[in-house]
Order: structure tokens, then sequence, then C-alpha cells
């Protein structure tokens, strides 16, 4: 229920900003994941500054925002093939990650049966099917809630913030208003340049129900994966070599997606 309502705010956040580009969806995808890790929970400020970008921008702006709400929505709309080769590779990202859990310390670390592991990406995957479906068709490409509905939504993020964020973490009362005082700016300045309609156009347009059979690849190069690996008695610690390379690229796109929103400006 937490993360719909951040959900919610986040796509609020896109029809205000007029996000259209990549650059301005990454700033959004960045309040998502600062809300989630800053607010929710705390993992932002537990190693400063790398905390700044894993998971909030190497993680949720990254991966659920850029990849899973953008490119495999746009993908939904170009058909079943391009569904099929999106979801297969992310479902090589997910078997990869999901080995790394084999040799964590007790009692989070063990070795998933095959079996289990594919019932538990078989279902997940179906209720993520089922969420794109319903998404499809019940969001408008004009969803933009009124400034009522929108100081509704963020009173509650705010108080929770004062009351369980910044008593748990300090240094929450300084670091996430910085933060957010940034991406206020360059989204704020997003919206006066940007004359396109936001993504939320493209990620609402009209599926064909075959696409989403495309979606079953996503269990099953991931059941393949962990199946071979475990044949292979793969022992990688998968989730290191993912933070060393999405905690700088994390930095490195708020960078430019800061940048390419100031160039924005300066175009006639």
């Amino acid at each position: 229920m937490a993360y719909s309502f951040l959900a919610f705010v986040f796509l609020s956040l896109v029809s205000w900003a007029r996000v259209h580009t990549i650059w301005a969806l990454f700033l959004a995808g960045g309040a998502f994941g600062w809300l989630t890790e800053g607010v929710l929970v705390q993992t932002t400020y537990e190693n400063l500054p790398l905390s700044i970008s894993f998971t909030a921008l190497a993680w949720h702006a990254l991966i659920s925002v850029w990849v899973g709400w953008y490119v495999l929505n746009v993908a939904l709309s170009a058909g079943l093939r391009q569904t099929a080769l999106t979801a297969a590779a992310i479902g090589l990202f997910f078997g990869f990650w999901s080995i790394s859990w084999w040799i964590e310390p007790a009692p989070e670390g063990a070795i998933t049966p095959l079996a289990d592991f594919a019932v538990f990406a078989t279902i997940s995957s179906g209720l993520l099917a089922l969420a794109y479906w319903t998404y499809h068709r019940t969001l408008p490409s004009t969803f933009m809630p009124s400034r009522t509905v929108q100081a509704i939504a963020t009173l509650p993020v705010g108080l929770y913030f004062v009351a369980v964020a910044v008593p748990a973490a300090p240094i929450a009362a300084i670091v996430l208003p910085v933060l957010a005082l940034l991406l206020a700016f360059a989204l704020r300045l997003n919206r006066q340049v940007e004359a396109r309609p936001s993504a939320l156009t493209s990620t609402t347009q009209s599926v064909q129900p075959w696409s989403y059979v495309g979606l079953l690849f996503l269990p099953l190069t991931t059941i393949g994966f962990y199946a071979a690996a475990l044949a292979l008695e793969v022992t990688w610690r998968t989730n290191w070599i993912t933070y060393l390379i999405t905690t700088p690229l994390g930095f490195i796109l708020l960078i430019l997606a800061l940048i390419r929103v100031w160039q924005m400006k300066k175009q006639p």
C-alpha cells in the first residue's frame, strides 16, 4: 500500500512537470526513489554519500522507473516481439540478482529450491502482467490530480518524514530537503520549458492482448538462469557486482539529467 501511494505521487509529478524526456523522467524517478528510501525507510542515510545513489537512484530511478515503468510499457505498446525481448532481458537480470541470496548470512541467506523459486517467479510475474493490464485500461493520459488531491497525498508523506524518518535518522532533516529542493528546481524548470505532453501518453497507449503473452519470457528466463546457476553451483556475489555498477551510474545519470534539463532552457 505504501509503495502504491508513492507511485501515485510519482505519476502526479510526471504529469505536473510535463515529464517527456528520459532525463526528466530520471529526475521524477529520483523523487520516487528518495521518497521510498528516505521517508518510508531510511536507507538513504545509512552509508552517505554512496547511499544517496543506492538504492534510490541506482535501483528505483534506473530500474523501477526507467526500465519497469517506461521501457517495458513502451515495449508492450510495440507488440509481442519487443515485449518478449525486453521481458527476457529483465528476467536474466532478475535471475542474476536472485542468486546473491545464496551466500548471504542467515537468516536472510539461503538457497531456495528450484521448484519454490519457479513458483515465486511465475506468480510475481503474473501479478506484474495483471498490474500492467489494469494500468493500461484505467489511467488516462490526461491524468492530473487537483491541487487539493496533491496536498492530501503530500501531507501524510511529510508527517511520516517528521514523525518517523527524522527520529530514526536525524541527518534526514538536512539531506532529504536538500535533495527535494534540487529536484523541485529542475522539474519546475522542465515544466516551464517543456511543451510536449508527459510520458504518460506513451505509457497508456493501446496494447494488443498478445503483447502481454510476451511477459511470460520474464519468469521463463529467470527460472532458466536460476536452474543453470544451481546446476553449475555458481557462488557469485551478484549483489556487489550490481552495486559497483549501478551506484556510480546513478550519480552520473543524475548529473546528466540535471544538465539536459538545464540545456532545454537555453534552446529557442
